[in-house]
């Protein structure tokens, strides 16, 4: 068609085609970057309504010949990353303090953040901890102990994700993936699946110290910065949701731990720590509104009887699926049937939904 161009606009990581003029002499494309939460469901409506309004702004005005204008979402794990290296891969979860307004009034929610905070605490202590065994096994250069002490050693990052990614800069050095670096030999590229890489990819610990030592002190600083960080309520509620919408919208794709294949220990992590903040939460939203209580509680309930399937005696089967985007030697059988991720699926999203009603429920923004 002459004088139209199909524009591809990135929201939440899908691509949609949009047929817009193409004005004469348009040579610069726009990129506007949307900061926010995971939270799609609640954004997701807003989102496109506001991309499409700022395209057409655009073709109008654009005074050179020949741009894309191109319009990037950088919310949720498959779209733009976190960790500012541009790529379209992500890590972060999207929470940022700038979002949220203030505290709350009800003192069971303000009960319920201290206890949260006690809790994170913890979990960073014990994460420390697990990642010492990991560094202690690569240091001895002892490959099956490393690998053994991998899944176990991000479990706590990963019941805390969206709490601890506010801690931004700590956040893309522990735990970004590859996409979000020129190669597997970026000296940028750090973190656990850095280790991850090394360990079954390249199948040695050699190489694998310098970055165990340095995820140590990344960890030491989130303990740190954690420790004097005052968390706004909403930030807790919502957290609770982006957890959920992390394994539903990235994490079951299996890019996560694509070398190791323990995408199910970062799935159970993210629903145990959602699972806290409604425990913690629990006594405001039984009195605010039992019935969404109620189908949070369900709908737990129905997740993690799908997941104990997955179970292998204390650990979890490797994460092997039918036309894996992300094929492993390790994967000699399916192990995760197509039938089971998408009741996942289905699971995940009905939950994720419930759970992002809470935040508003209890009157915090």
């Amino acid at each position: 068609m002459d004088g139209i161009k199909l524009t591809k606009v990135y929201e939440l990581g899908n691509p949609y085609l949009i047929p817009m003029p193409e004005p004469a002499g348009c040579r610069n494309a726009l990129s506007v970057k949307k900061k926010g939460s995971l939270n799609s469901m609640r954004l997701r409506t807003a989102t496109m309504l506001m991309f499409v309004t700022t395209l057409a702004l655009v073709a109008g005005a654009c005074a050179d010949d020949g741009a894309e204008v191109r319009v990037v979402s950088d919310e949720g794990s498959g779209s733009v990353s976190g960790t500012g290296s541009g790529s379209l891969s992500g890590t972060a979860t999207g929470l940022s303090l700038e979002e949220f307004e203030g505290g709350t009034d009800n003192p069971l929610v303000q009960q319920a953040v201290d206890n949260y905070k006690a809790y994170v605490a913890e979990q960073i202590d014990l994460m420390i901890a697990g990642n010492e065994v990991l560094a202690d096994a690569i240091r001895a250069g002892d490959l099956d102990g490393s690998r053994s002490a991998y899944a176990p050693a991000r479990v706590e990052w990963e019941r805390i994700e969206p709490i601890a990614g506010l801690i931004e800069e700590i956040d893309g050095a522990v735990d970004s993936r590859v996409d979000d670096f020129e190669g597997p030999d970026d000296p940028e590229f750090t973190g656990w699946h850095r280790i991850e890489y090394i360990l079954w990819e390249l199948e040695t610990t050699d190489g694998a110290t310098p970055f165990a030592d340095r995820l140590q002190d990344d960890l030491a600083i989130l303990r740190r910065e954690m420790s004097g960080l005052e968390l706004p309520p909403a930030a807790v509620a919502i957290g609770a949701a982006e957890l959920i919408e992390e394994v539903s919208e990235g994490k079951i794709t299996g890019e996560e731990d694509r070398y190791s294949k323990t995408d199910l220990w970062d799935f159970n992590a993210n629903v145990e720590g959602a699972r806290q903040v409604i425990e913690f939460l629990r006594p405001a939203l039984e009195q605010a509104d039992p019935d969404l209580l109620d189908s949070i509680d369900a709908g737990f309930s129905e997740l993690n009887a799908t997941l104990s399937t997955l179970r292998d005696g204390t650990g979890w089967v490797l994460y092997c699926r039918e036309n894996d985007s992300y094929p492993s030697p390790l994967c000699t059988e399916v192990t995760v049937t197509q039938d089971t991720i998408d009741l996942l699926k289905a699971q995940l999203a009905g939950l994720s939904e419930n759970i992002s009603l809470t935040a508003g429920t209890l009157g915090l923004k």
